[in-house]
């Protein structure tokens, strides 16, 4: 009896183990290409998103608009808020000529939008081609509005992989404003 309560502990102790070892190799899978995440606030700070900490922000000199880069700048995504009180925009359809026009871009073909934009309603996507500073780039732009304002999210970059294409996706499902109405 008393080896038979002994072998039922000693297997008690291995399952334990055996959980134990196997939630630790989890636990590490979980977090291996995980990348540390920065906050990218917008200049006049009414929103933000988030990024891999290894790109940066740089100064586009509006106030209304956030600029973030890859490390070695072949990658971007600029964001563009057109607050309602202080334009005189109808509706997304406007926006979406107003930013076709100024980034000069071409091929412009509808594409399936983010699951999810927090905030947001009316979000659309398109792909498009473009040329900055002289160079082909694609890119995917995501529509939306909120009752605050209108939103371009542009990703830009050399070639949009799926790969690529998906972690913009979640970088939009990161979007947060923050207005006082």
């Amino acid at each position: 009896m008393k080896e038979e309560r002994q072998a039922k502990k000693l297997n008690l102790k291995r399952k334990w183990s055996v959980l134990i070892a196997v939630m630790l190799v989890v636990t590490m899978l979980a977090g291996c290409g995980a990348e540390a995440q920065t906050t990218f606030t917008a200049p006049n700070g009414t929103y933000s998103i988030q990024m891999d900490e290894s790109w940066s922000a740089e100064d586009m000199g509006d106030e209304y608009t956030l600029a973030i880069f890859s490390k070695d700048e072949t990658r971007g995504i600029i964001v563009m808020q057109f607050v309602k009180d202080e334009w005189e925009i109808g509706d997304i359809s406007e926006v979406k000529s107003a930013i076709e026009y100024t980034y000069s871009m071409n091929s412009v073909a509808s594409a399936d939008a983010p699951a999810s934009v927090p905030g947001m309603t009316n979000i659309s996507a398109d792909t498009s081609g473009m040329i900055l500073e002289g160079q082909s780039e694609e890119c995917y732009t995501v529509y939306g509005e909120t009752d605050y304002a209108y939103y371009s999210i542009i990703y830009i970059a050399k070639k949009v992989t799926d790969k690529r294409l998906e972690k913009f996706q979640a970088v939009c499902g990161t979007f947060a404003e923050s207005v006082s109405q």
